[in-house]
């Protein structure tokens, strides 16, 4: 079978794979590395593969991959002060928290573009 490559970010992998499986397509071998995808599928398929590997490719795709790495963070920081909700926290400012985690929870809606996305001071 012939082995078809692709310049994707590779992040994408695992949600080409989804839709390949989705539209009927079970690639014999789907590997990334360094922006790259190889899927190995009969050569047959390659158009249909082609098209929809190049949906990956726009740029609403490149913009969910920056959301999720905007969720990525916005996770790391909410679980860094996740103490500071706990009933027994010696916290002395729990409404600042409260209002810097909410803050956190919000930052999706909050902004247009994922380039726009400025983050809540932590309180002190």
């Amino acid at each position: 079978m012939p082995r078809f490559q692709f310049d994707v970010p590779n992040v994408c992998a695992g949600a080409l794979m989804d839709e390949l499986n989705a539209d009927g397509i079970q690639p014999q071998h789907l590997e990334s590395r360094d922006n790259v995808v190889w899927i190995t599928v009969p050569a047959m398929l390659e158009p249909q593969v082609s098209s929809i590997v190049s949906a990956h490719d726009g740029p609403a795709a490149h913009a969910e991959i920056a959301w999720q790495a905007v969720r990525v963070t916005r996770n790391a920081k909410l679980a860094e002060c996740d103490w500071t909700d706990l009933p027994n926290s010696p916290v002395e400012n729990g409404p600042e928290w409260a209002t810097y985690r909410q803050a956190l929870r919000d930052v999706p809606q909050d902004f247009g573009s994922a380039d726009a996305v400025t983050w809540p001071t932590k309180p002190a």
